[in-house]
C-alpha cells in the first residue's frame, strides 16, 4: 500500500476531470486523477466546444492542438437541410434550406466580439486523449487510469481516500 497526501483528489478522467487536473497544474495546486476505465472514452460523445470552453482550453494550454484536429472553420460556417441523402427521384439531395450557423465559421461580427476564441468540432473521443496528454505532461504520474476509488472516509483531520489499481489489485 502508497500512501500519497495531496491536496486535490479528482475522480473520473473524462473532459472535466482532465481539464480540472490541468488548471489546476498551471496555477501550480497539485492533484492526482484517478479514474477507473483502463483509456480514455472509445464511444462517440459530445463534439462541439464553444467559445467559452475553448477559452478554458486556451489557458490549459492545449486550444491550437483542439483547433488543429477539429473540424476546419469554413465546414463550420452554415447548416443546411436536404430533402434526402439517397434514393431515387428528382427531390433527393435536393437543398431546402440554407443559414448561417457556427458563428460563420468564426467569420459572425458578434461572434467575434463575444470572444477571442471561437469554436470547435472535436468529437470527445478525439478530444480526451488530447486532454490527457496534456494533464498527464503537467502532472507527471499523476493521472492514473484504471484507477478506481473503492472508499472515502471524512475525519477531523482529512480525507482518506482508498484508490485501488484495478491491474494490480495495489491500493
Amino acid at each position: 500500500m502508497n500512501d500519497i497526501d495531496v491536496p486535490v483528489l479528482i475522480v473520473g478522467g473524462g473532459g472535466a476531470g482532465l481539464t480540472a487536473s490541468m488548471l489546476l497544474s498551471r496555477m501550480g495546486v497539485e492533484s492526482l486523477l484517478v479514474t477507473a476505465w483502463p483509456s480514455t472514452s472509445v464511444l462517440p460523445k459530445a463534439h462541439v466546444l464553444n467559445q467559452r470552453a475553448m477559452e478554458v482550453m486556451r489557458d490549459a494550454g492545449v486550444a491550437d492542438t483542439i483547433y488543429a484536429a477539429s473540424t476546419p472553420a469554413e465546414q463550420m460556417s452554415h447548416t443546411a437541410w436536404y430533402v434526402g441523402l439517397a434514393g431515387e427521384g428528382e427531390d433527393y439531395g435536393r437543398r431546402v434550406a440554407r443559414m448561417e450557423a457556427w458563428g460563420a465559421g468564426g467569420h459572425s461580427p458578434e461572434w467575434l466580439a463575444a470572444s477571442p476564441e471561437r469554436q470547435a468540432n472535436l468529437p470527445q473521443i478525439r478530444l480526451e486523449p488530447v486532454l490527457r496528454a496534456r494533464a498527464e505532461e503537467l502532472a507527471t504520474g499523476r493521472v492514473r487510469f484504471h484507477h478506481e476509488l473503492t472508499a472515502l472516509a471524512q475525519d477531523d483531520e482529512g480525507v482518506t481516500a482508498t484508490v485501488t489499481d484495478r491491474e494490480t489489485g495495489e491500493t
